[in-house]
């Protein structure tokens, strides 16, 4: 069975590293599209979710990676939020009883300029969440005034709810164990920067090690 683990926080291919390093969960896009590639013909990819969410463009891919392929089988085993409710969307999915699903509004952080770049963002700010609404009205049949108001106050929806609302085919049942939920941690700059110090100076001391154990050879030590 070919397995794709939609865990911690959803970053991009570059930034998964980082996360590697300091070994927190985290998912990429690559992860998904090495998953596929590794799904033998007439082989099932599971894909099980338990992320509160990450970077939007990193979902939107992974999404777009997954949907559509009928071999595709999801499994919300915690929390599908943000992010990774949008990858849960790409296929036929269940859910845990205890499993929950997050939708809400696309944000940016760091925003600065006059009142004409606030505007403009937030005018980029509605055209994505309208853009993500699509994946919610596909799987649900919902239409777009109703799942940009979901998105518009937060809304989180139980097992139950998501059934009955169409955001997943089924509930899963029978004795199962679940992990906790891994809401992922996201990097700040400041600890990106941190790491890249920390991992530039690590392969200096390796390198200088390598140096001394070829002169220690050269030498006949």
């Amino acid at each position: 069975m070919a397995v794709l683990e939609i865990k911690g926080c959803i970053v991009s291919n570059d930034d998964k590293w980082l996360y590697d390093w300091v070994g927190w969960d985290a998912t990429c896009p690559a992860d998904a599209e090495r998953a596929i590639a590794e799904t033998a013909e007439g082989e099932t990819l599971e894909v099980f979710i338990n992320s509160g969410g990450g970077s939007v463009s990193a979902g939107q891919e992974i999404y777009s990676r997954l949907q559509g392929r009928e071999n595709v089988q999801i499994e919300i085993q915690s929390i599908a939020g943000s992010a990774a409710s949008i990858i849960a969307m790409a296929g036929k999915s269940k859910i845990s009883p205890v499993g929950i699903v997050m939708i809400h509004n696309v944000a940016i952080r760091g925003a600065s300029g006059d009142y004409h770049d606030m505007q403009k963002n937030a005018e980029i700010l509605m055209e994505l969440n309208t853009a993500l609404a699509e994946a919610y009205m596909g799987k649900t049949g919902m239409t777009q005034e109703e799942v940009l108001e979901l998105m518009d106050r937060e809304t989180w929806l139980s097992a139950r709810k998501c059934l009955e609302l169409g955001f997943v085919d089924e509930i899963m049942e029978g004795n199962k164990e679940f992990t906790n939920s891994v809401w992922g941690m996201e990097m700040t700059e400041e600890m990106k920067n941190k790491i890249i110090s920390e991992k530039a100076e690590a392969d200096k001391r390796e390198k200088m090690k390598q140096e001394i154990l070829g002169n220690l050879y050269m030498y006949g030590v």
